[in-house]
């Protein structure tokens, strides 16, 4: 028997039980007479016929077993005995109860923990294309533990072992939408930063290298999805509005799409913006590339 025609099977007798027994007492009862009436033409006599015939089947019960093993019925059975059987246990035991749940929740919780740290860390480092590619280059730094722009301008003119150089920074600005102000968090990039890692924007664009001038270059800003969808309500007209940062002005060239969150784990940024210009938003002077 197929496993789709024994769980039919098993579902049908679970589902029409009476008439599953009824049906089961029926043939029964046919194959009893049918066998009565063979040995009834040998010369015995109905009463003696019928006892024999019984007699050859075995007990009743016994037969029903075969047929309910047959199609599946005995499984079902043996299933809903365990589960009152232990429905019953633990009506008894509240306090067993309780303690088996906690335990099972908090095993569940850990197990979720473990396999989602593992997933980022191991299975899913960042969520950007090629990302096993990616390396982060440590240099000498200053006094305050910082590099400076002009080193990474030198080292990615000099880069010959590398597709693209990226220097990047975080750092946190007031921002202005039109209502009360708010502290967000900033990707202060190089322009080459969504070219090297190959994104593409959910909605406008993003900035490149041809739109760093130095510090007086327009200030653009490109909103997280997060941020886009919390702050400014999906408006798919954001593109070329102007929003304050640390009380300048900026416009927004575009919107990140929802999956991407930067280079840094378990870190959501709400803008990104060129590092050129982060003067305008009063950050500090250097940058962690």
């Amino acid at each position: 028997m197929s496993f789709l025609a024994y769980f039919r099977s098993a579902t049908a007798k679970l589902f029409h039980r009476s008439e599953f027994d009824e049906e089961m007492e029926e043939e029964l009862r046919s194959h009893i007479q049918h066998r009565a009436d063979d040995l009834e033409r040998t010369g015995l006599n109905r009463a003696e016929a019928e006892r024999r015939a019984r007699i050859e089947f075995g007990a009743q019960e016994r037969f029903k077993e075969d047929i309910q093993d047959a199609v599946g019925g005995n499984f079902i059975d043996t299933l809903l005995q365990d589960v009152r059987v232990s429905l019953r246990v633990l009506r008894k035991s509240p306090g067993f109860v309780t303690v088996a749940v906690l335990t099972l929740a908090l095993a569940i919780g850990a197990n979720a923990v473990v396999f989602s740290v593992i997933n980022a860390f191991i299975f899913h480092p960042l969520n950007v294309p090629k990302a096993e590619s990616l390396f982060q280059l440590e240099r000498g730094r200053d006094k305050a533990g910082n590099s400076s722009y002009p080193d990474y301008i030198d080292l990615r003119d000099r880069n010959r072992s590398f597709d693209a150089l990226v220097a990047w920074n975080v750092t946190a600005v007031g921002l202005d939408t039109g209502k009360e102000p708010y502290r967000s968090w900033v990707i202060e990039t190089s322009g080459n930063y969504f070219d090297a890692l190959g994104i593409q924007p959910y909605l406008g664009r993003f900035f490149h290298n041809s739109d760093e001038h130095g510090v007086n270059s327009a200030p653009y800003v490109v909103l997280s999805y997060e941020c886009w969808h919390t702050h400014f309500h999906d408006d798919r007209n954001i593109v070329g509005r102007t929003v304050q940062l640390s009380k300048h002005p900026f416009t927004v060239l575009g919107v990140a799409p929802p999956e991407f969150h930067g280079v840094l784990m378990f870190f959501h940024p709400d803008l990104f913006m060129p590092i050129v210009n982060r003067e305008q938003t009063d950050g500090v002077s250097q940058l962690d590339e």
